[in-house]
């Protein structure tokens, strides 16, 4: 199967360039999923040159790959904040290129053939005339009437061109940018970062039915069905991660620094109200955490707030497993502390909370009081692309923040 990315996207991007006095040179990236997957995604290269960075527009999402290094004719550039590449040598005019890109957060390193190539168009299906309204609300239904059924939240914006934005909520996070079009009765949506790699593709029936299968890289696919319900929610948070053992106080023992050194933090001594961000590299939805964490940082810091952030890394050598977190904090600029606390498994984060029933997402936020109690959990995170729910977690982050810093400062 073969995805598209509408024309006006690339157009777009190549308009807002040239309006910034911007020289830059439009591209498109196939990437090979399997023998019949394939996402297109939308690029462009400042100069041509082999110093030159790589910028991504994925949806309403734009990041940068940069040089990171050369072998021979091919280039390496890295994502930001995760470990994982394209690594590719360019024509000797830089209209082409072809290579690979490599994705090292999963246990076995996997990669994809990729293929540049300039260009301001792109062969795409005639949009339909009359665009089925699908903004708002859906109820997904995942792997429906199995075992593994799961319900998840569609959350779409619709423009008058017929591009759609938008993503999925789960109980443990959003599906980020995901973005298409709708062409001859059809749902294409797509997002792509240097971990994830998604496709929808599904059939329409009016503007309040659809079924489709959703691919998570080359190999992973799920049939799903959705239908149209402004009243659809998950779960609330207090039935995900909850207090077994309300009296038990927080303390992080054998946590490793950026620099190797061990530490103890028991926050029942600490004094301050403290965040912690259960994360890791590997895990999109934890950048989208920390740059809200961030932004958090730096409003309540001087109040009182403390966070730190606790990481839980793909493998056991515990030197490469820093290496990636000190990338994580230099590429987003992460202004809080954050250590390494183990391996990449639920199991490994739950063990520094036996007083809950368990880790369940990655990422997990534990609001801890003076002290040392929890008094709030958030599983998982809807993050921007996710509108007005991002809006109301942040709300809900700042409220429950504030009503504790009243409750510190008081005493």
């Amino acid at each position: 199967m073969r995805s598209f990315i509408l024309i006006n996207v690339i157009l777009l991007h190549a308009n807002f360039l040239f309006a910034q006095n911007a020289i830059t040179f439009p591209f498109i990236a196939e990437i090979q999923l399997n023998d019949r997957l394939q996402i297109q995604v939308t690029a462009s290269l400042a100069e041509k040159n082999a110093k030159s960075p790589i910028t991504i527009y994925n949806g309403k999402e734009v990041y940068q790959l940069s040089v990171n290094k050369r072998i021979g004719d091919t280039i390496v550039y890295q994502f930001p904040a995760q470990d994982a590449e394209w690594r590719i040598a360019f024509s000797e005019d830089f209209s082409e290129a072809r290579g690979w890109w490599v994705n090292y957060n999963k246990k076995v390193p996997v990669r994809y053939p990729v293929h540049l190539y300039m260009t301001l168009s792109e062969m795409i299906p005639k949009p339909d005339s009359i665009f089925p309204e699908l903004f708002g609300r859906w109820k997904v239904l995942f792997e429906p009437g199995t075992p593994n059924e799961e319900v998840l939240v569609g959350v779409f914006q619709q423009e008058m061109n017929g591009r759609i934005f938008g993503s999925f909520l789960s109980e443990t996070g959003d599906y980020r940018y995901l973005h298409g079009y709708v062409a001859d009765g059809k749902l294409h949506l797509q997002t792509y970062t240097g971990y994830w790699a998604f496709v929808v593709e599904a059939d329409l029936n009016g503007s309040k039915e659809m079924t489709g299968v959703f691919y998570s890289g080359g190999k992973s696919s799920s049939p799903f069905k959705a239908i149209k319900d402004e009243t659809v929610q998950l779960r609330d948070e207090a039935e995900l991660t909850y207090l077994i053992k309300r009296d038990e106080r927080v303390v992080l023992n054998n946590l490793s620094k950026l620099n190797g050194r061990k530490t103890n933090l028991d926050l029942s001594k600490n004094g301050k109200l403290t965040l912690i961000q259960i994360m890791g590299t590997w895990c999109p939805n934890c950048i989208d955490e920390a740059n809200l964490l961030k932004e958090l940082h730096a409003a309540y810091g001087k109040q009182g707030l403390e966070i730190i952030a606790l990481g839980f890394e793909v493998g056991t050598d515990t030197k490469k497993q820093r290496s990636r977190l000190k990338r994580f904090v230099k590429d987003l600029q992460v202004n809080y502390p954050v250590y390494l606390a183990g391996t990449s498994s639920k199991e490994a984060a739950a063990a520094y909370f036996p007083m809950l029933n368990g880790i369940m997402s990655f990422p997990t936020s534990i609001l801890v009081d003076e002290q040392g109690k929890i008094i709030a959990i958030h599983t998982g995170f809807s993050g921007p692309a996710t509108g007005a729910a991002y809006t109301e977690l942040v709300k809900k982050y700042k409220q429950e923040i504030e009503n504790a810093l009243e409750g510190v400062n008081a005493d």
